[in-house]
């Protein structure tokens, strides 16, 4: 941080008792709610994305959005191929791109109308080559280019606005390929006598060409080349309506793949509706969702038929109602999140700390990382501190998992002095929050990342607000590192040992409910020759030291 001399007073003043404190990483970024004493906010990062071409597009793009937020959703993305000094023309690279740290999503939207006055025989081939296949080979296409080319990806036509956030180029770098198709749905319902949501079947035994002769179903598109998610309008909107956080719907599409591409074992639902009210009715030990839980040392089943009444079950469950209720304040989260991106002022930002957008990026993927039960408890928290709070006083909350590897998160609540302006007022707040992240490692012994929302106090006399983000990183910590943690506790006043925490912990159903389903009907369990000769050589073991032990005890 910059010496003491170049801050007011109040900065200076806590900067002094805390010298040569440096985070090893920091991100510090401002939302400016409405106007302030500042002039009007600009954004910190090129976020003049296409909306789409077509209503199917803008469709697609206002469903990534909710979901991922601006920053990491993008629409109409171009490459330069074949566009060289000016001339030639630039390549449409995908519908919708999804850039969530490792994890890339690569979106192709076709909207082909179903020609029911034309036999089922004729019709359905029609659309699936020109719906789906074609959305496979363009997805198979991008993600090529993106494996080659990963810095010659661009927002616009003429290829000179590259990516908000870039594509990864190291080795863990995972592709999500889903295509998005439209046009069928009031087809598949009259094909089914008029009953159900007209999405698609799952058929996992069905490959390639042969979807030609199965109508309303999908299977693996083209399983020698890789998986493909494959979605209709109707479950596109609901996947991402349910799953709409960026960990809640990747962990959906890892799982997915997991179960569908798995080469020993045929899945079938009437439709994805069903395939994922399964997963989110099944969920083990440790709180992670599966849509087909295995024992340990048991092999999956060769066929699974999923229930096809589990999501008009889900949808009448109390439990679930009561989840959906608990889970409005959450989106306080994703708010928050939002007016980071839109609205940082880098005159202000800079001021802090020299940091490059991809930086201020991690920092902001970090409150983007957690999912919706998290958010629920986190908003819980913060807007609790922010009601809690006393006129011109000031609060800290610190919410933990107890878990290593998940992030911490500190809130401070910091009144604005009548003496000081509101520069130097967010300059002292910002030194608090590095002083409150560093002393958060008394309260969370297990945590290395660090993550400070400072707020101001919602008792002002002032018009407007601000938020900062600050992160803090440490992998290690000394004895000694300790120690000096504990004497700037006693110093600042601030974190006592006696201070209650917030845990991230519990059901994430309210009055310790949860949902329960007979989700997997019809499944048969085989084992393949290997595993067969595993067992028995198994068992002729435990046999040779059993007859071994009865000959020692004689």
């Amino acid at each position: 941080m910059p010496s003491p001399k170049n801050w007011g007073a109040p900065y200076a003043e806590l900067e002094c008792r805390w010298r040569n404190l440096q985070p090893l990483r920091t991100t510090n970024v401002v939302s400016e709610k409405t106007g302030n004493q500042h002039s009007e906010p600009r954004t910190l990062f090129d976020l003049r994305g296409s909306e789409g071409v077509n209503e199917s597009e803008r469709l697609l793009v206002t469903l990534c959005r909710k979901s991922f937020l601006r920053l990491w959703a993008q629409a109409n993305n171009f490459t330069d191929e074949g566009f060289h000094n000016g001339r030639g023309a630039t390549k449409e690279l995908c519908d919708a791109l999804v850039v969530f740290g490792n994890d890339v999503l690569i979106m192709s939207d076709k909207h082909v109308e179903f020609q029911r006055d034309r036999p089922l025989d004729v019709a359905w081939p029609r659309w699936y080559r020109r719906a789906v296949a074609e959305s496979v080979r363009q997805l198979f296409g991008a993600r090529n280019w993106l494996r080659r080319f990963p810095h010659r990806a661009y927002l616009d036509v003429a290829c000179t606005r590259p990516l908000p956030v870039p594509i990864p180029t190291d080795t863990e770098i995972r592709f999500h390929l889903i295509a998005v198709t439209r046009g069928c749905r009031d087809a598949a319902i009259a094909a089914r006598g008029g009953d159900g949501l007209g999405s698609l079947a799952l058929n996992t035994g069905v490959h390639g060409d042969q979807h030609l002769e199965t109508p309303f179903t999908f299977g693996q598109p083209d399983p020698a080349k890789g998986f493909v998610h494959a979605f209709d309008e109707v479950t596109v909107e609901l996947l991402m309506s349910e799953l709409d956080t960026a960990p809640d719907f990747i962990g959906y599409l890892k799982e997915r793949e997991r179960v569908l591409g798995h080469p020993g074992t045929t899945l079938t639902a009437a439709g994805e509706e069903d395939l994922l009210a399964l997963y989110l009715q099944t969920m083990d030990e440790k709180g992670e969702r599966h849509c087909l839980p295995v024992p340990d040392g048991e092999t999956p089943p060769d066929l699974v038929v999923v229930d096809d009444t589990l999501f008009r079950n889900l949808q009448t469950n109390p439990a679930y109602q009561r989840k959906k209720e608990a889970d409005r304040i959450s989106y306080e989260w994703d708010r928050m999140i939002d007016r980071f991106i839109e609205c940082g002022d880098p005159a202000i930002h800079e001021a802090f700390v020299v940091q490059p957008p991809n930086e201020t990026e991690q920092g902001l993927r970090l409150l983007a990382a957690e999912d919706r039960f998290r958010r629920r408890q986190l908003a819980d928290a913060f807007i609790g501190a922010m009601k809690r709070v006393g006129p011109g006083d000031r609060i800290g909350r610190v919410v933990y998992g107890g878990v290593a590897d998940e992030s911490v998160f500190v809130f401070v609540v910091v009144p604005k002095r009548d003496a000081e302006s509101y520069e130097e007022y967010r300059k002292y707040r910002v030194a608090l929050l590095h002083a409150y992240c560093r002393i958060a490692k008394l309260q969370a012994p297990l945590g290395t990342v660090f993550v400070g929302v400072g707020f101001d106090n919602p008792h002002k006399n002032y018009p407007g607000g601000s938020e900062d983000l600050f992160v803090y990183t440490q992998k290690v910590w000394t004895a000694e590192d300790l120690a000096e943690l504990e004497r700037k506790r006693d110093e600042l006043q601030i974190l006592g040992p006696n201070m209650q925490i917030g845990r991230m912990r519990g059901s994430e159903f309210p009055n310790g409910e949860s949902l329960t389903a007979d989700a997997v009907t019809g499944m048969r369990w085989s084992r393949n020759e290997a595993e067969r000769r595993r067992r028995k050589k198994k068992k002729s073991k435990q046999k040779a030291r059993q007859a071994s032990q009865r000959r020692n005890r004689q």
